[in-house]
């Protein structure tokens, strides 16, 4: 039997549940092709209903020795504006609808009008592929999708910290 990486449940497998995998990945004329791929993690139907965001950010919490993390995540997601995060990384949209939601052309795709910017809630999506996430999880994909570099959630912390230094 397994156990949640999180809560460390006993998982039983004949129950619905998660697993985090690891995919090592090649690009060919533009299509992705998976070349090996590894389970990371099994995680509970009850940690994992929250979305991959949550589960990074807590299986990052628990694995981290940074004891402050969770404490400077919840500082900096409270004090950065959306716009302007997107605007320190030259991406400008435009307001679509009535809601506080923007278009813009994908930073990770380039692709236009195919990225929506959620101001109220700190959120960002990709038509292109599928990503979305909230302040970390883009500085993670951008680091990955173009500027070709691994960042850690702790990375991703320190820069925005480092951006937008808190009070």
């Amino acid at each position: 039997m397994a156990q949640c990486k999180i809560c460390n449940k006993d998982i039983d497998m004949k129950n619905p549940y998660f697993v985090l995998s690891f995919n090592k990945e090649t690009s060919e004329d533009g299509t992705k092709k998976i070349i090996q791929s590894e389970e990371g993690a099994i995680i509970c139907e009850e940690c994992g209903s929250e979305g991959i965001n949550s589960v990074l950010r807590n299986l990052k919490l628990i694995n981290d020795a940074d004891t402050q993390l969770k404490e400077k995540m919840h500082l900096l997601e409270g004090s950065i504006d959306m716009l302007h995060l997107m605007k320190e990384y030259k991406i400008s949209a435009e307001k679509v609808g009535t809601k506080n939601q923007y278009l813009a052309k994908c930073p990770f795709h380039d692709q236009e009008s195919s990225f929506l910017i959620d101001a109220d809630n700190k959120e960002y999506f990709c038509f292109c592929e599928g990503l979305a996430g909230d302040i970390f999880s883009f500085i993670i994909n951008y680091d990955r999708d173009v500027s070709q570099k691994h960042t850690t959630l702790k990375q991703a912390v320190d820069i925005l910290a480092e951006k937008f230094p808190l009070q």
